[in-house]
């Protein structure tokens, strides 16, 4: 069969500036693909950076499969992109969503490519557009799960417009809508935490810890838009994935997050460890979620625990570090993990070892290639973004540790090895990041 992975990027992207390389090279897992799998042809079609599909070096893709036929587009229009797709005839197409700030809304874009795909009887592995619609925003998806019965943090909805409306309506004496949403924030807990209801991750997220401080953020000009504010819930935080498609879905033990001094995950500094086990009422609330909206691929749930109870944050319907995390984890790529959806094969959770997904300064190649010689080094991905002149937007590295050629796939054993790596390299495994590391092993 032709199997086409394809992803698309609502952002100008210019890859000159940007130097995104793994170990092992994404080149490397499509040769071990089409070698495991010789019965199909494999195709990519993606737009840049082509997350999770491809390497770049110079604003090339380097280095190139000879096992897989590269198309990369920069076209914008649904329609013409499925025409795109369907002339490379297609027998399966398998969405590779990935995402970009400041919209996490790139698994819509997939979905309505999908919805064109399976009109000319192409079979799709893509979550539908409703539930990429309902999962985006995260005041619509909140409302959702919690009809639902399903339970998560007790929250209001902060209607931007609403709240200044009086500065372009002369005629109002008061804001009722702000004296209400005044109301509804008093009877919350705190702390809270605010965070955009269309934003990406924990991007733009803030807590307060008084109802002062949360009314002087709602009227800063920080706030340029919606948001949520919901109770925090100082549980432990974990991540959990859901595999499959058609009422079949397999749930992942759960990984454990670090958080921030501030309580919260960050997308450039969250550590991930695991497995803890996977409790069986967990495993139903995801399942139930996803039977309900007609799951297709990968999604990924942030979930606390506490005092027993589990409480469900978000959903994101698409790939993310815990998929290459869960992967390695199970000795397989991403790619081969989404293969398995697309041909209903059991996913092998049975396989997985202790995992931890950690963050890097940024190495350079010599150091990557020396690092990847680490037994347990599983993988090491680098986004450097060469034209960034602050810090924090220069990219990020990650490295994932998993020992799948020890037969003790314990967390113990894996952190005694992450030590001898943070002794071994002392430049690259920063002491914070360890310390993370250690007390989410503590947890378990």
């Amino acid at each position: 069969m032709n199997i086409i992975y394809y992803s698309t990027n609502s952002n100008q992207f210019n890859p000159e500036d940007f130097s995104i390389r793994s170990l092992p090279s994404k080149a490397s897992e499509w040769d071990s693909l089409a070698q495991k799998y010789p019965e199909h042809t494999f195709f990519i079609y993606t737009q840049l950076p082509g997350t999770f599909l491809i390497d770049l070096d110079g604003g090339e893709v380097s280095p190139r499969s000879t096992s897989v036929s590269y198309t990369l587009s920069d076209e914008t229009d649904a329609e013409k992109i499925a025409e795109e797709i369907l002339a490379l005839h297609p027998d399966i197409a398998i969405a590779a969503t990935f995402w970009v700030t400041p919209y996490d809304w790139l698994g819509m874009k997939d979905a309505m490519v999908a919805d064109l795909l399976r009109e000319q009887g192409v079979q799709t592995i893509c979550h539908p557009l409703s539930t990429q619609a309902v999962f985006f925003d995260k005041a619509e998806s909140h409302r959702v799960l919690k009809a639902m019965g399903i339970t998560v943090p007790k929250a209001v909805f902060f209607h931007h417009e609403l709240y200044r409306t009086e500065r372009s309506h002369k005629e109002l004496k008061t804001n009722v809508y702000k004296e209400y949403l005044h109301g509804e924030i008093e009877r919350l807990h705190y702390p809270l935490v605010i965070k955009p209801t269309t934003g990406m991750s924990s991007y733009g997220m803030e807590v307060a810890r008084t109802f002062k401080e949360t009314c002087v953020f709602l009227h800063s000009g920080r706030t340029n838009g919606d948001r949520i504010i919901e109770e925090y819930v100082d549980g432990i935080q974990f991540g959990c994935e859901i595999y499959g498609a058609d009422g079949q879905y397999t749930v992942m033990p759960p990984l454990a997050f670090s958080l921030t001094k501030y309580g919260i995950t960050s997308p450039k500094q969250s550590e991930k460890l695991g497995p803890f086990p996977l409790p069986k009422e967990l495993s139903s609330m995801l399942k139930k979620i996803a039977s309900a909206y007609s799951f297709s691929g990968i999604a990924q749930a942030d979930v606390i625990l506490k005092e027993g109870k589990w409480y469900l944050l978000e959903i994101n319907p698409r790939l993310s570090g815990m998929t290459e995390t869960y992967a390695a984890g199970m000795g397989i790529s991403t790619i081969e993990l989404l293969l398995k959806i697309a041909l209903a094969q059991p996913i092998p959770a049975e396989r997985l070892r202790a995992v931890c997904n950690m963050k890097l300064p940024i190495p350079d190649d010599e150091a990557m290639k020396h690092m990847a010689t680490v037994p347990c080094v599983q993988s090491i991905h680098r986004m450097h973004n060469l034209a960034a002149h602050q810090l924090r937007e220069r990219g990020y590295a990650e490295i994932i540790f998993s020992c799948q050629n020890d037969n003790n796939g314990s967390i113990e054993h894996l952190m005694q090895e992450i030590e001898d790596f943070a002794r071994a390299f002392p430049d690259f495994l920063e002491p914070i990041f360890l310390e993370n590391a250690r007390l989410l092993a503590a947890k378990h």
